[in-house]
């Protein structure tokens, strides 16, 4: 980089910091250049020189930190005591502010003490005693504190990032050595608070001591036997924050309470989850009962819906939680030990555990805490049926057995909706929370089952019972009725037809609440119920027509999203069943769509329904139905072509009416059982497709420039193929001219796709052979076209057409090897556009790319002409694999490239050998930043391995970390 001119830099950050979007990334970009030079060393210090602008201070100093975060080996030895006083200095010149310069001086000072702690052994003791006996003149004691704590701080992060020569493991045991200092200075520092008046500042320096010990604990780690004084002071200071102000004052925390009783929480949950606690599982026993002793009648007095002080509650109850999911071997010792004291522990953690889980009030408006506990239900019972001793698993297994049916009742409770009075105070955001968390609630019922079996659904039908007795008392209170029904749909995949006692009373209440009295949403629970039983319903028919009832009834209303999805779950499941109901319910689901008020997506979901009720008639009654529900499709898209309206408006209605047929096509199919399948009939969609072909052809031909209505069209004739299948064969030719002529205009990923289905479906049907054999060629054919068009710079344009198109080709030659038997396909071309799509940066390109190159090279031994085109283009892909993984693709992407190198070293390892060793021969192949010893090492691993394909993508990406000078950023 050019001599950097100190008054232009200066502009340049005071434009940085003062200027919009657009110019900052302009000056970002020369920034950061400016920051990476040598020259930063100097114009880091001339701009944090007294009377620059705060911004311009700023900038030096954290450019200060960049260069030692990340170009230390720029200082000489013998300059770098020089720099520790510059930094000190420079402390000492800004103790009075700005605090974002002091605070980045301050990182900066602890940067450079964890790449001294070789030479500086005593750094970190120097600074305790420099700034803990208050040795530098003109600066505050607060002030002073502040800095060390800062200081100290910094040391465990900037060892987490600095790059350096020295390995990672090394240097944070060489830390650790300090651990115990670090939370003896800052134990004592809050000992000496406790008995005084605490004011903003003190709070405002416990709570930098506290996060000190969190960051300590978190990126260094100490030995729980070690941490039991600190926690008891953490768990003092905790007490001083919340018990004044509850006995005294007028029971709510202030903000600096909060923030400080949070970080000391937060702190213990740093001590209790370190990685080898559970080595320790007396005092992890200690620490746990020193949490309840000390917490417990917090969360008692908190207990309660709108509480004043909800974050520390959420806080506390987060501690618990990560002490038992941290320590669940502790957990089931204590339930099947003889241990009083331990029995005594597990029952107050699980009690406060479910106590959070039935905190007061709905979830997220009048309390926050619920949703924490849920996870722990999952790792309880996950545990106890993961116990390898069958003895002790009964016993665990009996113990939680109360807890799971305590919590079912719990649970239905919990995912009651708030009530219209309510609503008022709830935003969209809190609404979108309250839906995720009802799905939590819902998988965690499932847990329950797995503990509770068959008993859950007596616990459900007796809390059914008592919704329905306080909906009579009360009219209004519909909540509590839809929360039950909304658990019952929660464990319906677990209960077959067999179930003669609750399902039948459920569907009963079902069939008979009075919805039009009662709020809408109730009757969109029901109608997601009945869709979730219809495999109950399969083995139970005579409930069939009552749900039938029900889910017609919820067409016509504003839950019609939910009536199309459970009705289209009742005709995949049951739809032999429905066979004495088509007519009528074909025709109720005519006159919904008539209504015009039904969605879009809804009235496309309908279609399926639709196509299974029309697969049940007598042959002779189908065209009546195509015509009154099928024809107003296609009338209506062969008015638009017609106009050769290209709107917007044109283009929605054309995808909704194509996705319409295409959902129809995938579910119309007469041959429904084998009665059907007996009679020589046509299927109704080749007769559809037979007449409306020309509209598909006027579609891909009007609308070529748009992806999404392609798609749309080429989706139809793919369900059609894939509901069909032998069944499509007559209509084979016009759907090969078709895909033929949207080539001709267009070579997109549409039609690419349902080339493949085709190509898949039929080329091993001798009569179809030579018509799919042609259908590959055109497919390859106009994707090259296109690729040869396209500039070498611009292949990123139509990445997304390589994608489909490798992504096609290799499932073809898996599938289907006897392709490979055509010796006219310009094989060469296809291995030289896949080396190409390996080369750009776009994921979906490399991964398909190699995906064919991987099936072509495990397949070519049994073609000897597929043979000759390896041989002779092998190296040249080795070439471009290594080249990719050297410098060229991202680093996410480089293990994608095993596949291909273990395809070559099965089938062809003697040359594979010979072609990497000569590649990695070549001088700065494929970067100079490997050296040749380790380019001759990785040679000989990728060689070596032909199966382990987990090893080889480590080897890779070894490689590629080596390849590209990060080998300091990832020791």
């Amino acid at each position: 980089m050019e001599a950097i001119d100190i008054v232009r830099l200066e502009e340049a950050v005071v434009s940085f910091y003062r200027s919009n979007s657009q110019n900052q990334a302009i000056t970002h970009e020369w920034l950061t250049d400016a920051e990476a030079s040598p020259q930063a060393w100097q114009f880091s210090w001339q701009l944090m020189q007294l009377g620059k602008s705060q911004e311009v201070q700023f900038f030096g100093a954290i450019t200060l930190h960049s260069k030692l975060m990340k170009h230390w080996h720029e200082v000489p030895p013998q300059n770098r005591e020089e720099l520790k006083q510059k930094i000190l200095e420079s402390i000492v010149r800004f103790a009075g502010g700005p605090k974002i310069v002091l605070n980045r001086l301050c990182i900066s000072l602890g940067a450079y003490i964890v790449h001294m702690l070789g030479d500086w052994p005593g750094a970190i003791e120097e600074v305790i005693n420099t700034f803990q006996n208050q040795r530098m003149p003109n600066v505050s004691a607060d002030v002073q504190l502040w800095i060390m704590l800062e200081v100290l701080t910094a040391i465990p992060e900037e060892a987490q990032v600095i790059h350096t020569s020295v390995k990672r493991v090394t240097l944070r045991a060489e830390i650790a050595k300090r651990v115990p200092l670090v939370l003896q200075t800052v134990e004592r520092y809050l000992k000496l608070q406790m008995n005084r008046v605490w004011d903003a500042e003190t709070y405002s320096s416990m709570n930098r001591a506290v996060k000190c010990v969190g960051t300590w604990i978190k990126n260094i780690g100490y030995t729980i036997e070690g941490c039991v004084t600190i926690t008891a002071v953490l768990l003092e200071v905790v007490h001083k924050c919340y018990w004044p102000c509850i006995h005294a004052g007028d029971g709510c925390m202030t903000a600096d309470e909060n923030e400080l009783a949070e970080s000391c929480l937060k702190a213990m949950v740093n001590i209790i989850i370190q990685p080898d606690c559970h080595n320790y599982p007396k005092t992890a026993f200690v620490l746990i009962k020193m949490f309840l002793d000390s917490l417990s009648d917090i969360t008692k007095t908190e207990w309660k819906r709108e509480n004043d002080n909800e974050d520390i509650i959420v806080h506390i109850y987060m501690l618990f939680v990560s002490s038992v999911e941290r320590h669940s071997t502790l957990l089931l010792s204590g339930i099947t030990s003889s241990d009083p004291e331990l029995s005594v522990l597990v029952h107050r953690i699980v009690q406060e555990i479910l106590h959070c889980t039935d905190k007061p009030g709905i979830y997220p408006v009048e309390e926050s805490c619920s949703t924490m506990a849920l996870a722990f239900w999952y790792m309880l019972q996950d545990e106890v049926f993961a116990m390898q001793n069958d003895e002790q698993k009964h016993k665990c297994w009996e113990y939680i057995k109360p807890l799971y049916a305590h919590l079912t009742r719990i649970l239905v409770r919990k995912s009651e909706q708030p009530d219209e009075k309510s609503l008022a105070k709830w935003s969209s955001d809190d609404l979108e929370c309250f839906r995720c968390y009802r799905q939590d609630i819902s998988d965690t019922f499932m847990y329950c089952y797995d503990v509770l079996n068959d008993y859950i659904l007596e616990i459900l039908a007796a809390m059914l019972d008592e919704a329905i007795a306080d909906l009579q008392r009360h009219p209004t209170h519909w909540t509590k009725l839809e929360a039950c029904i909304y658990s019952f749909q929660s464990v319906a995949e677990h209960f077959g037809g067999e179930e003669s006692r609750q399902i039948p009373r459920l569907m009963r209440v079902l069939a008979e609440i009075p919805y039009e009295k009662l709020n809408v949403k109730l009757l969109g629970t029901a109608l997601e119920t009945v869709g979730s039983y219809c495999n109950w319903l399969m083995e139970n028919p005579a409930y069939i027509p009552p749900a039938i009832n029900l889910l017609v009834r919820g067409l016509n209303s504003s839950m019609s999203a939910q009536a199309t999805l459970g009705l289209k779950e009742l005709c995949r499941d049951c739809q032999l069943q429905l066979k004495p109901y088509a007519d009528p319910l074909l025709n109720a689901c005519h006159a919904s769509l008539n209504t015009g008020r039904m969605k879009n997506s809804d009235s496309v979901r309908l279609m399926f329904s639709i196509g299974k009720l029309m697969s049940l008639l007598q042959p002779e009654e189908i065209p009546k139905y195509l015509d009154i529900i099928v024809s107003p499709c296609f009338e209506e898209l062969q008015a638009i072509c017609q106009a050769e309206s290209k709107t917007p408006a044109a283009r929605i209605r054309t995808i909704f009416r194509l996705n319409m047929i295409s959902t129809l096509f995938s579910s119309l199919n007469t041959d429904v059982d084998d009665e059907s399948k007996a009679l020589p009939i046509v299927q109704p969609v080749l007769l559809v497709m037979q007449r409306t072909m020309p509209i598909f052809k006027r579609i891909a031909e009007m609308w070529v420039e748009e992806i999404d209505v392609l798609e749309a069209a080429c989706s139809a004739m793919k369900h059609a193929i894939m509901n069909l299948r032998s069944s499509f064969q007559p209509m084979l030719q016009d759907l090969c001219l078709f895909i033929v002529a949207s080539f001709q205009t267009r070579c997109c990923a549409p039609t690419l796709e349902i080339s493949k289905t085709a190509i898949v479906m039929f080329f091993k049907d001798e009569g179809c052979k030579p018509l799919m054999q042609q259908l590959l060629r055109e497919f390859i054919q106009h994707s090259f076209k296109l690729f040869e068009s396209t500039p070498e710079q611009n292949f990123s344009n139509i990445s997304d057409t390589m994608e489909t198109f490798f992504g096609c080709l290799s499932q073809i030659v898996k599938k289907i090897p006897q392709v490979l038997e055509d010796n006219t396909l310009a094989y060469d071309r296809l291995v030289f556009y896949a080396q190409r799509g390996m080369t750009l940066p776009e994921s979906g390109a490399i991964r398909n790319s190699i995906q064919f190159l991987t099936h072509f090279v495990m397949q070519s031994r049994n073609h000897p002409h597929v043979t000759e085109v390896i041989l002779a283009t092998g190296e040249q892909t080795l070439y471009t694999a290594m080249m990719c993984v050297g410098y060229l693709t991202p680093r996410s992407q480089v293990d994608k490239f095993a596949d291909i190198l273990l395809a070559m070293n099965k089938k062809y390892p003697a040359e594979m050998a010979v072609w990497m060793k000569s590649l990695m021969a070549t001088p700065n192949f494929p970067t100079q930043l490997i050296t040749d010893v380790d380019k001759t090492r990785y040679t000989a691993l990728i060689v070596k391995e032909k199966v382990n394909k987990r090893l080889l993508q480590q080897h890779l990406s070894e490689m590629a970390i080596k390849t590209r000078g990060l080998t300091e950023k990832f020791q």
